[in-house]
C-alpha cells in the first residue's frame, strides 16, 4: 500500500482560478511532498488545505482483482475501518466503460461516416472539394472548441446531465441534417452537432478518474478512450455501406436511430460519479438531474449503501467554473510539452483516414465505395489494440516505476521527501509507439501515393491506428493523474489540442496535396512528430520541479498577503 501526497493541481493556477471553497494558509513544508493519487485528507482539522489542495490516497493493489476493498489503519491500539474508494466491482467497473463507450462513440463516429459521402454532397450541392470540406472543419473545431466549456460544467455540476444533454440535442440535430436541403445550413447544423456531443470524450475520462486508482486508472482509461475513438476509426465502412445502399441522408437517419438507443440505454443505468457530489456512490445526488432511474430500485439502493452512506468520501473540494479554466491548464509548460506530439500524430490520423476515402476511390486503385470501407477495418482493429494493451502496459510502467522509487528511497539513493516522476512512469509507457508512428504513417503515404499494392495500405494503417490509440491512452491517463478534481477540464485540454490541429490540417490537406503530394504531406508531418517527440524529454525531467516550483511561488504570495 502506498501513502503519498500529491498537488491535486498547481498552485498558480488554484491561486488565480480560485478553484475550491475553503482557503487556508499552507505550511512551507507541505511544498515538496511526492505526488500520487488522490483522496481528501484533513490537516489540523480541514478537508483541503488553501490554495494548494493536497490530498491523499491509498493505493490498494488487491490481488486477483484489483478491485478496492476496505482496509484497517492501526492508530496505537485503535483500528477503524475506512471505506472503500469506490463501490463499483471490477466487473461493474467494466460495465462502467460500456456504457462511456455508448455516449462517446457517436461524437468520433460523426466525423468520419460522413467522409464516404462528400462526393455526393458535391454532386448534390453543386460545391468543390474544399467547400465541402468546411462541414469536416467545422465538426473538428467545434470538437475540440465546446469541451472545453463543458468540461468545466461537469467538474462542478456533475457528469450525467452534460452528457445525457449533449446526446438528447444531437438526436435532434442529427434529424434535422438528415431532412436538410441547405448546404449552408448543413455547415451550421454540423456545428451544433459536434457542440453537443464532443464533450462526452473528455467527461468519459473524469467518469473513469472517479472511480478508478492510479494502479488501474490506465487500463480503463486507455480502454474508454480507445473504445471512444472506434466510431472515427470504423466510421468510414459504416458511412460507406449506407451511402452505397441509400444516400447520404441515411448517414444521419443511422445517427438519430443508434445514439437514440444509446441514449435511452445510458439514461436509465448511468449513475453520476463526480465524488464532490455521491462520494464513492454511496450518497444519493440532492440534484434529480443527477439521478439516475435503476438507483430507484431497492436492491440497487442497498447495494450502494444509501441507508448508510460513506459521508467521508465526499470530496469537499468543490472548484468554481472558470471558462477559460483549459487555457490555464494548457499554458503550462509540462502540459503543453506533453500534449503537442500526440496532437499531431492524432491530426495526422485524421488525414490518413481521409486519404483512404479519397485514394482509394481514384487511379490506381479505383475502387467502389463498399470496397473502400472495407479497407477501414484494419485501422479499427489496430486501433481496438492498440487501446487496450497500452492500458495494460500504462499500468505495468506504473507499478515498476513507482517499486522502483520505493526501493531506492528506501536505500537512501534519494531524498526521503523526494516526489514520485509521474510524467516519466506514464510517457514511457507510449514513446516507442510514438516513434513506430513515424515510420508508419511515412510509408503509408508513399504507399497510397504511389500505388503500391493494397496490403502496405492496410497494414500501415493499422500500425499507425495502434500507435495514435496507445498515444491517446497515454496522454488521458496522464492529464486525469495530474488533475484528479477537475479530470474532465483537463482531459478537455487534450482534446482541445488535438482536434485543433485536426481541423487545421484537415482544411489545408486538399492544397497540400496539391503542392506537396500526398506521400510529401505526410513526409512533412512526419518530420514535425519526430522532432516533437523529443519534446517529451523536457516534461519527463523537469516537468514535476517546474510544478513545485510554482507550488512554492504561489504559497509565498499566500504567506505575504
Amino acid at each position: 500500500m502506498v501513502h503519498d501526497v500529491q498537488l491535486s493541481q498547481d498552485s498558480d493556477s488554484i491561486a488565480s482560478e480560485g478553484p475550491y471553497q475553503e482557503n487556508s494558509q499552507v505550511p512551507h513544508c507541505m511544498a515538496s511532498m511526492s505526488t500520487e493519487d488522490v483522496n481528501s485528507k484533513s490537516f489540523g482539522g480541514k478537508e483541503n488545505i488553501g490554495s494548494l489542495s493536497r490530498t491523499t490516497t491509498r493505493e490498494i493493489a488487491d490481488t486477483a482483482e484489483h478491485s478496492e476493498a476496505s482496509t484497517l489503519q492501526d492508530f496505537g491500539e485503535e483500528k477503524t475501518e475506512e471505506p472503500p474508494y469506490t463501490l463499483l466491482s471490477y466487473a461493474q467497473k467494466w460495465g462502467m466503460v460500456a456504457l462511456l463507450t455508448m455516449c462517446t462513440f457517436w461524437s468520433s463516429l460523426g466525423s468520419p461516416i460522413y467522409y464516404p459521402a462528400l462526393k455526393q454532397l458535391e454532386r448534390k450541392f453543386n460545391v468543390d472539394e474544399d467547400m465541402v470540406n468546411v462541414t469536416v472543419v467545422v465538426y473538428l473545431l467545434f470538437q475540440g472548441i465546446a469541451p472545453t466549456v463543458s468540461g468545466g460544467v461537469a467538474d462542478i455540476y456533475g457528469r450525467r446531465p452534460v452528457i445525457i444533454g449533449g446526446m438528447i440535442i444531437y438526436v435532434g440535430v442529427s434529424a434535422a441534417l438528415a431532412c436538410c436541403n441547405s448546404f449552408g445550413v448543413i455547415i451550421f447544423l454540423r456545428c451544433v452537432q459536434s457542440a453537443c456531443i464532443s464533450p462526452t470524450i473528455a467527461i468519459s475520462s473524469g467518469v473513469v478518474g472517479d472511480f478508478t486508482l492510479k494502479h488501474e486508472r490506465g487500463t480503463f482509461v486507455g480502454a474508454t478512450s480507445g473504445f471512444a475513438l472506434l466510431g472515427q476509426a470504423f466510421g468510414s465502412l459504416i458511412g460507406a455501406a449506407l451511402a452505397a445502399a441509400w444516400d447520404w441522408r441515411a448517414i444521419f437517419w443511422f445517427l438519430v436511430i443508434g445514439c437514440g438507443t444509446s441514449l435511452a440505454i445510458v439514461f436509465c443505468l448511468l449513475p453520476e460519479t463526480k465524488r464532490t457530489i455521491v462520494g464513492n456512490l454511496s450518497i444519493q445526488p440532492k440534484n434529480v438531474v443527477n439521478r439516475t432511474p435503476i438507483f430507484l430500485l431497492k436492491r440497487v439502493q442497498k447495494r450502494f449503501r444509501y441507508d448508510r452512506p460513506d459521508i467521508s468520501t465526499l470530496d469537499k473540494n468543490v472548484p468554481k467554473l472558470d471558462l477559460i479554466s483549459p487555457l490555464k491548464i494548457i499554458s503550462k509548460p509540462e502540459i503543453i510539452l506533453s500534449l503537442f506530439p500526440a496532437g499531431l500524430q492524432f491530426a495526422m490520423w485524421t488525414l490518413m483516414l481521409a486519404a483512404i476515402s479519397s485514394q482509394l476511390t481514384s487511379s490506381p486503385y479505383n475502387y467502389k465505395l463498399t470496397i473502400v470501407g472495407v479497407c477501414y477495418l484494419p485501422g479499427g482493429i489496430g486501433g481496438l489494440f492498440g487501446s487496450l494493451i497500452t492500458g495494460r502496459i500504462i499500468d505495468i510502467c506504473y507499478k515498476y516505476y513507482l517499486k522502483k522509487f520505493e526501493e531506492r528511497k528506501k536505500q537512501g539513493l534519494i531524498a526521503e521527501e523526494a516526489e514520485f516522476n509521474i510524467f516519466r512512469a506514464r510517457v514511457m509507457a507510449g514513446l516507442p509507439q510514438n516513434f513506430i508512428a513515424v515510420v508508419s504513417f511515412l510509408l503509408f503515404g508513399w504507399s497510397v501515393d504511389k500505388g503500391w499494392h493494397i496490403s502496405a495500405v492496410l497494414i500501415t494503417s493499422c500500425v499507425s491506428s495502434f500507435c495514435t490509440m496507445s498515444t491517446l491512452s497515454t496522454s488521458s491517463t496522464l492529464l486525469v493523474d495530474l488533475y484528479p478534481n477537475r479530470s474532465s477540464t483537463a482531459t478537455s485540454c487534450f482534446n482541445f489540442i488535438r482536434c485543433i490541429l485536426s481541423a487545421i490540417f484537415m482544411g489545408c490537406f486538399a492544397k497540400m496535396k496539391t503542392s506537396m503530394t500526398v506521400g510529401g504531406t505526410f513526409s512533412f508531418l512526419c518530420a514535425l512528430v519526430f522532432v516533437g517527440n523529443f519534446l517529451l524529454y523536457f516534461p519527463m525531467r523537469s516537468g514535476m520541479k517546474w510544478r513545485r516550483q510554482r507550488a512554492l511561488k504561489s504559497e509565498l504570495k499566500l504567506m505575504t498577503k
